[in-house]
């Protein structure tokens, strides 16, 4: 079987976004050291953003152009009780949510679900 690739949807624009940034990269490279998916993180963006900045817009219909091809989404939120910092709004991660539901494709709020509906399509294969 094939490794699904999933898609990480997550607070960007509310909040702070090198946290929010942070975070979704150590969802990664979490999701990578595990190895059961290939993960996608589209606010890598902020990196490029960076250095070769564009409007929202852009960012927005560049991410929404690759939707299709993915398999599940992954909508998680960052949570650094350390840093007393916690973001749960996205109108971008909830607007990706309800394209994967439409298309008929999973959405995951956790890890944990995640892991268990890929075991569950490698047991039946």
């Amino acid at each position: 079987m094939a490794k699904p690739i999933v898609y990480i949807a997550s607070p960007y624009t509310q909040g702070d976004v090198a946290i929010n940034t942070h975070f979704q990269c150590q969802v990664f490279n979490q999701l990578m050291d595990d190895g059961l998916v290939w993960p996608v993180a589209p606010l890598w963006a902020h990196f490029q953003h960076t250095i070769f900045p564009r409007p929202y817009r852009d960012w927005v219909d560049y991410d929404n152009a690759f939707l299709k091809f993915y398999d599940a989404c992954l909508r998680v939120n960052p949570n650094y009780p350390d840093l007393n910092y916690t973001e749960t709004q996205s109108v971008g991660a909830d607007a990706e949510v309800k394209y994967f539901i439409a298309a008929g494709k999973r959405v995951f709020c956790s890890i944990e679900e995640l892991y268990a509906w890929v075991n569950s399509l490698r047991a039946s294969t």
